[in-house]
């Protein structure tokens, strides 16, 4: 019984000094190994297989590993990996000899991962190698025979070795300084696809591990008309953590450099975003002069003044309406500047605006452009009050005023009473009470009802209107389909002044069209000055049928008005003229999740001809999208019945094809059967994008009666090396 007791206690003893000799504990570090050889004082530890040296801040692996105590000094060779906690960072060396903190080492054959993160898309490397490295104080390397890239490695299936990356970057030396967060490289090349095609002497990059650094993005090249041939070059300047610019110069061929810049600026509540841009001609051209100014400034911002307060200020100027179509701002006739401040409380809404407007156009006098301040508005709501009505009130003060034209005070509320209930066979029956009233000043207006020049005028208009809305849904479910159709009915009983010339109207009804998500409103009019004057009733249904087995999805409405008197003051083009309204719809089918057809038109309601309709055919599969448009409009007329703006029957076509993986294809162009110009524009664009490089070819054939830039051919090139020189492309 003693022996049996003897070599248990022996076995026990075994199991635990072979258990332990496995993991050996020196100054912090933790090594694991398969075997350990040591000096009685620890002084010197070699470990051999599978070897695991943790720390903080790293974890080293590799078949052999000698430890010096003493001198601090920790060697490692054959199949050496190193995994840093701290950015996440992987190298791989042959052999490395360092310091116990890693801060200071000689490493051969090193193949260093940094990990990086692409919004939207898988996480990716960034690959530098060379044949030998320093590492000086943790903040200082520098690398022989360097190579840096950002493209995968890939396998070929064939020779089963690794292949060239496509893009890469060779150098003699690379010093990387992480203290001023730079990649340096000297007597480099440029790789493509295993060939040197570039030498740079010397260039510096922004280090892997920041952000923001300053430094050229992506530099674009166009050739057109007006400019000849001509380059952007953007330079990127971080200010600080939570501020940047960005300087573009445009440098062309036939005209003055121009510059462009962004502005940008974050602070705890809110942001400020400032773009400008400017020049000098050195031409005349068209109403331009030579040495003439020209430039265009927008900024805005938001700002969090509490949980439910914002504050947004937007201001915005140009020189001339020409300069933000040929410089790429945008064709606009009309730029807006604006102070809002507004607030939401629950289902309640405030806001405080004022506007200022500058008009473009040549035959718009400074003197006539409207200036607002101030506009308030608000909107209250209250659901199930008194556990039956839905209480609405909303309405706005505003003070328009012009040096020459018309200038309004107003006062406008609007007080909405709602009472919804179901039937017991379910109808749901909404009874609703509208009181509108509104209080003006007006000056300098002249009245078309009396033809009169009226200086300085108070008005009142108050009237009331009645609502009632019938909606019955009816279903029939079967075992492949649900059918849904819903008639609805809407009386509106309303009063004749409710239309009244007497005010001016600043938003003007001539561009109004009747289409099917106006017919069931109270009033179909934007504005306040003009209310739906006519006593009517909407009537119209839905139908909507669904499969149960796949996306198969149809839908139709249908619906129309019946006014009691015509309308006095309305065109024929309005839609809602005479006492039977056109006809407007709305139709959807799916007949797959790939496939759709949207439609919203309208119909006269005496030939039943096509009068307005905004149609879209779309088909998307597999990255591949497809669309088709077309808006067919009447002309535009004034109140003497003169257009305004001519009809429409315009074309868009959309197409976007993924040719492989990195390359892809797109073209889009607009054209109108009725404009003189049949084109609007025609773009195509062709796009390789990897994880490491992008370039992108795009001809875009604009046409336009610009004198500045006249209908001209647009090719661009744009040129993109990831984590080197970033771009959108």
């Amino acid at each position: 019984m003693l022996k049996m007791a003897k070599l248990f206690i022996f076995s026990i003893f075994i199991f635990l000094f072979f258990c332990f000799s496995e993991v050996f504990s020196s100054d912090e570090l933790e090594i694991n190994a398969d075997q350990f050889t040591y000096d009685k004082n620890n002084t010197r530890i070699y470990a051999t297989g599978n070897v695991e040296v943790i720390d903080d801040l790293f974890k080293l692996s590799a078949e052999k590993v000698f430890l010096n105590n003493e001198t601090n000094v920790i060697s490692a060779t054959d199949k050496v990996k190193i995994f840093d906690k701290k950015d996440g960072t992987i190298l791989r060396a042959n052999k490395i000899v360092a310091d116990k903190t890693l801060d200071n080492a000689i490493i051969h054959e090193n193949y260093l991962y940094i990990p990086t993160q692409v919004e939207g898309k898988k996480d990716k490397h960034i690959r530098i190698a060379a044949k030998k490295v320093e590492r000086r104080d943790q903040y200082w390397e520098k690398l022989e025979s360097g190579v840096f890239t950002a493209c995968d490695i890939c396998k070929n299936k064939k020779t089963n070795k690794y292949e060239q990356p496509l893009v890469q970057v060779k150098a003699k030396k690379i010093i990387h300084n992480k203290k001023d967060m730079t990649v340096k490289f000297y007597d480099s090349y440029l790789d493509l696809n295993g060939r040197s095609i570039f030498y740079i002497p010397y260039f510096s990059i922004p280090s892997p591990f920041v952000k923001r650094k300053a430094g050229f993005l992506a530099p674009s090249y166009k050739q057109n008309h007006y400019f000849g041939f001509s380059t952007d070059i953007p330079y990127y300047i971080p200010i600080n953590k939570y501020n940047d610019l960005t300087i573009q110069p445009k440098f062309s061929q036939k005209r003055n450099p121009a510059l462009f810049m962004e502005h940008r600026k974050n602070f705890k509540n809110g942001e400020i975003r400032t773009d400008f841009s400017g020049t000098i001609e050195n031409q005349k051209v068209n109403s331009i002069k030579e040495n003439k100014k020209r430039g265009h400034l927008r900024t805005e911002s938001k700002f969090d003044i509490s949980e439910n307060t914002y504050l947004n200020l937007k201001l915005e100027r140009a020189t001339d309406r020409n300069y933000l179509n040929t410089y790429r701002y945008g064709h606009r006739d009309i730029l807006e500047s604006s102070i809002k401040l507004a607030s939401h409380r629950k289902q309640n809404f405030y806001s405080l605006e004022s506007y200022l407007i500058q008009d473009l156009r040549t035959n718009i006098s400074k003197e006539s452009k409207p200036k607002i301040f101030p506009r308030f508005k608000f909107d209250l709501n209250s659901q199930n009050f008194l556990n039956r009505i839905n209480l609405n009130t909303n309405g706005e003060f505003v003070n328009l005023y012009r040096k020459k034209g018309v200038e309004t005070k107003k006062f406008f509320i609007n007080q909405n009473l709602l009472f919804p209930t179901i039937l017991a066979d379910g109808t749901e029956l909404e009874i609703g009470t509208h009181l509108n009233a509104g209080f003006y000043n007006i000056s300098k207006y002249e009245n078309p009802d009396n033809g009169k020049f009226e200086y300085n005028k108070n008005r009142i208009n108050a009237f009331p209107i009645f609502s009632a809305k019938l909606t019955k849904p009816y279903f029939k479910n079967s075992k492949d389909y649900l059918t849904i159709f819903e008639p609805n009915v809407l009386f509106i009983k309303s009063n004749k002044k409710a239309f009244n010339r007497s005010i001016p109207d600043e938003n003007s009804i001539s561009n109004f069209d009747l289409d099917y998500f106006d017919i069931f409103n109270v009033n179909r009019f934007s504005s306040n000055d003009r209310m739906d004057n006519q006593s009517r009733i909407d009537y119209g249904f839905k139908l909507k049928k669904k499969s149960k087995e796949s996306e198969f999805v149809s839908e139709i409405a249908i619906g129309q008005s019946y006014h009691f008197k015509n309308h006095s003051y309305l065109q024929k083009n309005t839609g809602i003229s005479r006492r039977f309204s056109d006809f407007v719809g709305n139709v959807l089918i799916r007949p797959v999740d790939s496939f759709t057809i949207k439609s919203t038109f309208s119909l006269d309601q005496e030939k039943l001809s096509l009068k307005n309709a905004y149609t879209d055919v779309t088909f998307n599969q597999n990255k591949n999208f497809l669309q088709i448009s077309n808006i067919h409009s009447p002309p535009v007329l004034d109140d003497s019945g003169k257009t305004q703006i001519e009809g429409k029957n315009q074309y868009s076509f959309l197409y976007n094809q993924f040719i492989s993986d990195f390359w892809s294809f797109t073209t889009s162009t607009t054209f109108d059967k009725k404009n003189e110009i049949k084109f609007n524009n025609i773009s195509t664009k062709l796009k390789y994008e990897d994880e490491c490089l992008g370039i992108s070819f795009t001809w875009n054939r604009k046409y336009t009666h610009n004198a500045e830039d006249p209908t001209s051919n647009n090719f661009m090139v744009l040129f993109s090396l990831k984590e080197i020189m970033e771009g959108d492309i």
